[in-house]
């Protein structure tokens, strides 16, 4: 299991952030935060997968939402534009907003950086994982919370300042 580098005690003490490089012409030079969670992983160790070759599209912006997805090996990186929000590995979550939210459609593009499997999660088996396991359903919001923050901090970084105490 790897630590979390930010120090940042709000998160489960098995989910993991790392900073990395990215690599590839889609977000050559920027950081790029990796998240994903042992314990998201190990409810969806039984479930179907679906395999995704480097390049290759899970969903794009704009498209119907029916589901959710859980990263079992590789990774998936997510951006609207030119603005990449994170990469998801082993354990980590994308298209979470389906759950939430009915019928709106998908917010962002999701696409897999090399061969990646996940596990296609709807609404039936959301309510399933949540009953075996009620923790989830807390993990699900903290990624919620967490890519809400984190947007905050790109598109309202004048807002960081006010909470910057003045000497």
């Amino acid at each position: 299991m790897q630590e979390n580098p930010s120090g940042d005690e709000s998160l489960r003490p098995t989910a993991f952030r790392e900073r990395t490089e990215a690599s590839g012409n889609q977000a050559e030079g920027i950081v790029v935060e990796r998240w994903g969670n042992p314990e998201v992983l190990a409810l969806v160790q039984g479930d179907p997968t679906i395999v995704l070759e480097g390049g290759q599209v899970l969903f794009k912006e704009g498209d119907s939402a029916d589901g959710m997805y859980v990263v079992k090996s590789g990774t998936l990186r997510i951006r609207s534009g030119s603005v990449v929000y994170e990469d998801a590995v082993a354990g980590g979550i994308v298209g979470e907003m389906a759950i939430v939210e009915d019928e709106l459609p998908r917010s962002a593009m999701v696409y897999a950086l090399g061969r990646t499997e996940v596990v296609k999660i709807g609404e039936k088996r959301f309510f399933d994982m949540v009953a075996e396991n009620p923790t989830f359903a807390r993990t699900v919001m903290r990624v919620l919370s967490r890519r809400l923050r984190h947007m905050d901090r790109i598109y309202q970084p004048e807002r960081r300042m006010e909470h910057i105490p003045q000497s």
